[in-house]
Order: C-alpha cells, then sequence, then structure tokens
C-alpha cells in the first residue's frame, strides 16, 4: 500500500483517484500518522459484506496479527487424512 500525505494528495488529488480507480491502495498520513486508507468502491463493498457477517454472528473477526511467514513443513510418515481420522476417532 502507498503512503502520501496530505498536502500531497492535495497537489494530486486526480492523479491519485485515477490510480485507485485501477486497484491501487493508498494510504494517507498526517505528519507521518494513518489518517485514512483510499480503497478501490469494490473493496469498500466487500469490507461491507464481511462487517454484515460479523454483524449476524456467521463470521468471527480475526483479533491477532497475520503471522510474517507461514510455519515450516513437518515431513511425516503418516498422512495427514490419517491423522485426522485418528484425532476423530479418538474424540468418539
Amino acid at each position: 500500500m502507498r503512503e502520501i500525505g496530505v498536502r500531497e494528495l492535495k497537489q494530486s488529488l486526480s492523479k491519485t483517484l485515477r490510480s485507485v480507480s485501477r486497484g491501487e491502495q493508498v494510504r494517507v498520513t498526517l505528519r507521518g500518522r494513518p489518517l485514512a486508507d483510499l480503497v478501490p468502491a469494490t473493496a469498500a463493498s466487500e469490507d461491507d459484506q464481511l462487517r454484515r457477517l460479523v454483524i449476524d454472528g456467521r463470521l468471527v473477526a480475526a483479533t491477532g496479527a497475520r503471522p510474517k511467514q507461514a510455519p515450516p513443513l513437518i515431513e511425516s510418515a503418516v498422512s495427514a487424512s490419517s491423522l485426522v481420522l485418528s484425532e476423530r476417532d479418538a474424540e468418539r
């Protein structure tokens, strides 16, 4: 996400809005602190859909930060399917 200061945004508003309409996301800062995010209108409607799901109780919003990298893969002699099935059977 590109960051742009309020002063620069005032000077290049049309250019910045054209970039946003092409799908770019822009974070507006004021004295180096995030103030607002400019996102394409379709992205906003997707966010609205997610908010509705949270309000309806059909989705739980994430509370933690996204991990910086994926966990390492572990080699195993047993397949993942058989591990899941054995855990399921153990719960019964």
